[in-house]
C-alpha cells in the first residue's frame, strides 16, 4: 500500500511521515531524488538520494521516474525502480510537494493507495511572511 502525503513546503508532511513509520510496523519512507545540495540535517538515502543535475536529467532520458518538478532551479523526482520495489514489501509512505503529487497520482493506479494534502494555515503563513521580511 502506498500513502502519499503531499502540500505545500511546512505544511506539515516530514512530521506527519516520521510519526507514521513510528507507530505503524514495517512501514518505510522513500526518499526523493534531488540536484540540491544536502543541508546540516539531510542524511543521504534517507532524506533525498543526492545526484547531479547531469545525472537526473540522464535518469529522466532513460525514463526513471514517475514524476519530477523542478523547484527553486533544483530537480526532484520519485524513482520508478524505489517505489515499485518498496511497494511490493508493505506500507510505503511518500511526502511529496503539490505541485508533483498529480503527477505521481497518474503513474500508480496499480497500487491501493490513499492521498492526504495538507494546507497551511493563514496564521502560519502570516507568520512565515512576517519572518521573511524581517
Amino acid at each position: 500500500m502506498l500513502v502519499i502525503l503531499s502540500g505545500v513546503a511546512g505544511a506539515g508532511k516530514d512530521t506527519i511521515r516520521k510519526e507514521l513509520i513510528k507507530q505503524l510496523e514495517g512501514a518505510k519512507s522513500i526518499p526523493s531524488y534531488t540536484t540540491r545540495q544536502p543541508r546540516a540535517d539531510d542524511i543521504p538515502g534517507e532524506t533525498y538520494h543526492f545526484i547531479t543535475k547531469e545525472e537526473f536529467e540522464k535518469k529522466i532520458e532513460e525514463g526513471e521516474f514517475y514524476e519530477y518538478d523542478i523547484h527553486h532551479d533544483n530537480y526532484y523526482g520519485t524513482s520508478k525502480k524505489i517505489l515499485n520495489e518498496s511497494a511490493k514489501n508493505g506500507l510505503v509512505i511518500k511526502d511529496i510537494d503539490v505541485n508533483r503529487n498529480g503527477n505521481l497520482k497518474k503513474h500508480i493506479n496499480r497500487y491501493k493507495s490513499c492521498n492526504h494534502f495538507f494546507k497551511s494555515s493563514q496564521r502560519r503563513i502570516t507568520r512565515k511572511i512576517g519572518k521573511s521580511s524581517r
